[in-house]
């Protein structure tokens, strides 16, 4: 890890700590619009008004809704707390438009964690981050090169495979996607909150290393994005 790793290592002792009842955003959605939509949340919790709950199914449900009319329906009855706004934002998510994905997502983890507040006792608590998660786990991106950018053999591209893969099959976890190019690989998998990624990670890149030190100690694990090529290509040209 490089020295980001503190920051790292706060946000997961903050995960551990939690208490209540844990929600995860599933969508993977840029933090840039999930702070846009809570701000604009806040926003309408404070003029909302006399609108009212049949109103604004109306609007979710009209073709001739503009976007801004439909942002404003969903994020409404995500904060009504109202059940038949629930049903009308779960509906409408199993077909959203595509401008709206993201939106209808978010409005729809909203509106379930108001309806819950309103029935139980019991904290709520919110997870997002940019890659979502599942259930009780989060989705990570963790990024290796090769030592010395040194093109991967056929057997330590096997290894990796396999290495990896058990690693994050024997944390419980599910590994959804790894990609081993030239001198560089990456993973995307979902974890429990309260696995220590950083060590799982950093003891698999040792037991690879016993055949041949052939994988750069310093690796990256995110929760924020996937890597574009841009940012790969200034990864690789990184001296460490």
């Amino acid at each position: 890890m490089r020295n980001d790793n503190d920051v790292f290592k706060e946000f997961q002792h903050s995960l551990r700590g939690l208490k209540g009842n844990l929600h995860v955003l599933e969508t993977t959605v840029p933090v840039e619009k999930q702070m846009e939509y809570f701000r604009y949340s806040e926003n309408v919790r404070e003029r909302s008004g006399k609108e009212t709950v049949e109103k604004q199914i109306g609007v979710l449900n009209s073709i001739d809704s503009t976007p801004d009319e439909m942002k404003y329906a969903m994020t409404f009855l995500a904060i009504s707390g109202d059940v038949k706004a629930y049903r009308a934002l779960e509906t409408y998510n199993k077909e959203p438009n595509n401008y709206l994905t993201d939106w209808a997502a978010l409005s729809l983890l909203q509106a379930k964690i108001t309806l819950e507040s309103e029935f139980s006792d019991e904290k709520q608590v919110f997870i997002s981050t940019g890659l979502g998660g599942k259930d009780s786990k989060l989705r990570f991106y963790t990024f290796f090169k090769s030592n010395k950018l040194k093109p991967f053999s056929d057997y330590q591209r096997d290894l990796i495979e396999k290495e990896f893969s058990f690693t994050v099959q024997k944390y419980h976890g599910i590994l959804e996607e790894l990609q081993i190019e030239s001198n560089y690989f990456t993973l995307l998998f979902l974890i429990e909150l309260e696995v220590d990624i950083k060590n799982m990670m950093k003891n698999t890149v040792a037991e690879c290393n016993e055949y041949g030190n052939f994988i750069n100690p310093n690796f990256i694990i995110t929760n924020v994005k996937v890597f574009s090529p841009e940012d790969i290509r200034r990864e690789l040209k990184k001296n460490d």
